[in-house]
């Protein structure tokens, strides 16, 4: 590729791209693995609770302060997602993935050794806050590098990723205590993240928007992606330049941000979270004769699979067949978990709950956990995904955090059966959610999805979604 200059047409007058997806799997991968932090610090919090209770570490935590550190990894990430828009305008989504590694690596270090409750809570609240950002960030990014054949697929590696470092703490700390789990979990989530990242470049929306056209056509190339051909009319002045409040206020926009607000608190409030969070100590209470170990690690492989299984048919049945499925099949479990505990005469089925746990989160697995961050990715408008991206992740680790926090007092007042009875209600408001609201994005082009959200009144191309440079769109083939 030689060098260009910025008065060169760029998009249908070069020579055809086609997509390159060895290198948005490799962006997506790096994108993935930046999250595997605040993954790492769910299952070391799960961990070191744990063996803490067991004597494994020191010193021993109040039944208070053990709900503290597993929801610290998620209070840190509320703070952390809250600045990721500004980092994101300013730097990038790719830079900030990137750098944020280096501290996040600080907090499990901070975490390792840690002899008492408030060091060990300090560096959680560190692995949280510099998880933050990627959390947010890595949505957005992977949307802009894909295309649209491939989006689908793509957007559902970081949930496998991440489920793959959840395993990786549980598994360390049958062989490791908490402290070498942690530096050992922090180590293989950052190393090939920063190696990942310092390949694969930022954007091309990024680089369009902060003016970088000839990086902008360098990273496109990279990826596979058309940058159409200078629009003669578009003018710097024709560039819209609203406030994020203004734009927000425009039903174009608000519609896709509360669907997407809705969908993360149905996630949020589904129970699936609360279960992984205190996945050690709850399958205990259940009853189950497995190593509470064995049975975390199981429930994270089955979501794998699970969501390996989604990745290949999202793009083939679509978003919302995959989200009626997933979130009907979550309501019938929980219903069949919360009866055994209602229900005497189902007492002598002892496997039943395990059995009924186990098929909820594989419904889970395949829709309402990944599904929605695929459709948010989407759906929210291009100018909009640093605002509202990180407004949209701040909820959803608000939400995550109150549901991680009320779980233990709603188990011990409502119990197990009328815990799930009440997530059998949510999944069940999710089902609704889907078949009134959610549109069918498969196979459209950002712009395409855009526009399902427009009124029949209203013109509006990416061109002022974005506000690109003199003569630019965003990419309409993208």
């Amino acid at each position: 590729m030689g060098r260009t200059t910025e008065g060169e047409p760029q998009g249908s007058n070069d020579a055809p791209l086609q997509p390159r997806l060895w290198a948005q799997f490799l962006a997506t991968l790096g994108a993935s693995m930046a999250v595997g932090g605040w993954a790492v610090g769910i299952g070391i919090g799960s961990l070191c609770v744990d063996q803490l209770s067991r004597g494994i570490g020191g010193f021993v935590l109040t039944a208070e302060q053990q709900v503290w550190i597993v929801t610290s990894n998620f209070l840190g990430t509320v703070v952390g997602s809250a600045v990721a828009g500004k980092l994101s305008k300013r730097f990038g989504a790719r830079n900030t993935m990137l750098w944020c590694c280096v501290p996040a690596v600080a907090g499990f270090i901070v975490t390792a050794f840690a002899k008492c409750y408030n060091t060990l809570l300090i560096g959680r609240l560190i692995v949280g806050l510099f998880s933050g950002p990627a959390f947010v960030l890595h949505v957005f990014y992977i949307s802009a590098v894909a295309s649209p054949q491939y989006r689908g697929f793509l957007a559902l590696l970081p949930d496998i990723v991440y489920m793959v470092y959840v395993i990786l703490s549980l598994v360390l700390g049958v062989y490791f205590p908490w402290w070498w789990a942690a530096i050992i979990s922090a180590a293989l989530f950052a190393l090939p993240t920063a190696v990942a990242l310092l390949i694969a470049p930022s954007d091309p929306v990024y680089l369009l928007r902060t003016g970088r056209l000839i990086e902008a056509k360098k990273a496109a190339r990279f990826f596979g992606i058309r940058l159409p051909n200078p629009e003669p009319t578009t003018t710097e002045e024709g560039v819209s330049h609203k406030s994020t409040w203004t734009l927000v206020k425009q039903p174009r926009h608000y519609r896709p941000l509360l669907l997407s607000a809705a969908l993360l608190l149905g996630v949020a409030f589904c129970g699936y979270m609360a279960v992984l969070s205190y996945s050690l100590v709850f399958l205990r209470t259940l009853g189950s004769t497995l190593d509470a170990t064995v049975v975390s690690v199981l429930l994270c492989v089955i979501r794998i699979v699970a969501v390996g299984l989604v990745s290949v048919l999202i793009d083939r049945l679509g978003r919302r067949v995959l989200l009626l499925f997933s979130a009907a099949g979550m309501t019938a479990s929980y219903l069949a978990l919360a009866a055994y505990f209602y229900i005497p005469s189902l007492a002598q089925f002892t496997h039943m709950p395990l059995l009924a746990l186990i098929l909820a989160i594989s419904f889970f697995c395949m829709g309402v956990g990944p599904v929605p961050w695929c459709v948010i990715g989407e759906i929210v408008p291009a100018r909009l995904s640093d605002a509202g991206g990180a407004a949209l992740v701040l909820f959803y680790n608000i939400t995550s955090l109150i549901g991680v926090q009320v779980f233990p007092p709603l188990l011990a007042a409502l119990g197990i059966g009328g815990v799930f009875a009440a997530h059998a209600g949510v999944t069940g408001a999710i089902l609704l959610l889907v078949a009134a609201a959610v549109p069918e994005t498969r196979g459209l082009s950002l712009q395409q999805i855009e526009e399902l959200f427009e009124g029949k009144d209203e013109e509006y191309t990416l061109v002022t979604a974005v506000g690109t440079p003199v003569g630019y769109n965003t990419f309409s083939g993208a």
